[in-house]
């Protein structure tokens, strides 16, 4: 009877586990869609508006602009139906994996070619739209594990302190991982 018991409590435990919905995705490399982090040691994890017509609130983007190779990694994460907040994360001249540094400023001047990489925590709603970045004062590190342009999957890992535009309040993101077709 203690057999069963234990088997039995040892089996719910591994379900709680499992359906828990705050449970950060595996860091895998396969072109999954998945995203998530820890925000200030509380996980953040993507989730669709109801209204969306997209598959999946979790993208990436490799392409030409301004004659240099580009990649942005976007996670958006509505909640209430009025709460939207997105994440992302922005390289130039990208071409293999490898560790990427977050620490220079972020120039909106910078139209027309290779801007350093950079990450984004945007707070849309509710009003006023708040944005933190990365830069010397909150910097990041992002390590590509797969970036494969055949079959189109980027992968990896980061960490970041994004600090409020024109302001001092900060954020640390912690645990990052990305694994997305683009």
């Amino acid at each position: 009877m203690k057999q069963l018991l234990l088997g039995l409590t040892l089996l719910c435990l591994g379900a709680c586990k499992k359906d828990d919905p705050n449970v950060l995705p595996a860091a895998t490399q396969e072109g999954r869609n998945t995203a998530g982090f820890l925000l200030d040691g509380q996980p953040w994890l993507p989730k669709n508006s109801p209204s969306s017509s997209l598959p999946y609130p979790v993208n990436a983007y490799f392409g030409h602009m301004y004659k240099v190779n580009y990649l942005s990694i976007g996670i958006s994460r509505y909640q209430d139906g009025n709460n939207r907040q997105a994440f992302g994360l922005y390289f130039s001249n990208i071409r293999k994996p490898g560790t990427y540094l977050l620490e220079e400023d972020f120039n909106r001047s910078v139209i027309s070619g290779p801007r350093p990489a950079y990450g984004a925590y945007t707070i849309y709603s509710p009003s006023p739209k708040t944005s933190f970045y990365t830069g010397p004062t909150a910097r990041g590190q992002v390590i590509i594990t797969r970036f494969d342009t055949v079959a189109r999957v980027v992968a990896g890992t980061f960490e970041a302190r994004v600090q409020e535009d024109g302001g001092t309040i900060t954020h640390d993101i912690t645990q990052g991982r990305f694994d997305i077709k683009f």
